[in-house]
């Protein structure tokens, strides 16, 4: 029986949920270009994993990486799947990889991104970040520009603004519209930047912070930012969206990884005002796998995301997908791909699915899991926990 639960991991149903969409894809030959040489770029699972992706997509194996002097035809049939438009090079990457919904990330502006009517397959998750940090990178080690000034970046979002609450009124407005344009989630990646060490600031306390606009200091940013942010919760909570929040490994910056420990998280998954909100826990908290295990075993609201690390790191993801089965609630898993181009979806998602079946094979031959448990595991993370979740 145990071949089922291989049969059902590879090729079963599922909704992805992480896909960064640009606006347009990539071109495949300089996707390629992109990759190596692995002496000087750390791009290896990359390249692998659309090496995978073509051969599904286009039967012609350009080997076990994709390079530039792959066969001449891989490259004219990926050019010649774009030409028919994004949405349905997208959709034969949906159908190849068995994806039923796709969601895909916008800024708080969703209405401006044209991806709500991209494909009926698709749904979005809406970073909040720039409407509450003012600028996504301000506030990343390598990311600040020394010109950046808080209180006028924010009005750049909203207008002059004349204190917190037109603030925060302009800010519930943004959030309770996100339904009309397919938002099912709130997505934040401030691990990479203010970090998730949110304080609890009072209203006063934002009030005043907020109200000396230009001359905010450092710290009266932060506390208008984590008052904000917590405001953004409660809005969640209100639109019954839930918060997906990146935890652990950064693919960009210099900001300290500490800051992206999902630990920090466990001030707010203790206050009773967020009980009824859903955290997604991004990217499995790698490395912080074993403090993700503790809050998705303690917290009822906790999922766990595990994109990218399945595919980025191989190792890891097996010994911590073997000890989040033991000890982790089966209905509490979903995952996407972490992609942005049709290679991508389907590379990324066969690997994923291979690490599944092979950690699911190893459990069951210790007599850990029975081929029922799997099987069930299976069916609520490819379908019915997202579902749940995102109310889909």
């Amino acid at each position: 029986m145990s071949g089922e639960v291989r049969a059902v991991a590879l090729e079963a149903l599922r909704i992805d949920t992480h896909l960064h969409y640009p606006g347009e894809i990539l071109d495949l030959r300089k996707a390629a270009k992109t990759f190596g040489p692995f002496t000087e770029k750390p791009n290896m699972s990359e390249s692998r994993a659309n090496a995978i992706g073509c051969a599904m997509l286009y039967g012609i194996e350009p080997g076990l990486f994709l390079r530039p002097d792959a066969p001449e035809a891989l490259f004219e049939k990926a050019d010649e799947l774009r030409a028919h438009g994004p949405a349905k090079a997208l959709e034969r990457a949906w159908d190849t990889a068995h994806i039923t919904t796709q969601l895909a990330f916008t800024d708080h502006r969703p209405e401006r991104s044209g991806f709500e009517t991209l494909s009926p397959r698709m749904r979005l998750l809406a970073y909040i970040d720039e409407a509450i940090a003012g600028n996504a990178l301000a506030f990343c080690p390598d990311g600040a520009d020394p010109e950046f000034k808080y209180y006028d970046a924010l009005c750049g979002h909203w207008g002059e603004l004349a204190g917190l609450e037109e603030y925060l009124e302009a800010l519930d407005g943004c959030i309770d519209s996100w339904r009309k344009h397919n938002v099912v989630g709130m997505k934040t990646a401030f691990a990479y930047t203010v970090g998730l060490d949110f304080s609890d600031p009072s209203r006063a306390e934002a009030r005043a912070a907020f109200g000396r606009k230009r001359d905010m200091t450092a710290a009266e940013v932060a506390t208008v930012q984590h008052y904000a942010f917590r405001h953004a919760l409660l809005a969640c909570i209100r639109n019954e969206l839930p918060a997906v929040i990146h935890t652990g490994f950064q693919i960009w910056g210099y900001a300290d990884l500490r800051q992206s420990n999902p630990m920090h998280l466990h001030k707010l998954l203790i206050d009773k005002r967020y009980k009824d909100l859903a955290f997604v826990l991004l990217h499995g908290g790698n490395p912080y796998v074993g403090e993700t295990t503790y809050l998705a075993r303690m917290f009822p609201n906790v999922i766990i995301d595990f994109t990218w690390i399945a595919w980025m790191t191989r190792g890891r993801f097996r010994a911590a997908l073997a000890e989040w089965l033991e000890i982790v609630r089966h209905g509490k898993f979903c995952w996407g791909s972490d992609s942005n181009t049709p290679e991508d979806i389907v590379g990324k998602g066969q690997i994923t699915r291979e690490e599944i079946a092979n950690v699911l094979e190893d459990l069951i031959a210790r007599r850990i899991i029975d081929e029922p448990t799997a099987i069930d595991f299976l069916d609520h993370a490819y379908q019915k926990t997202p579902k749940r979740v995102f109310g889909l």
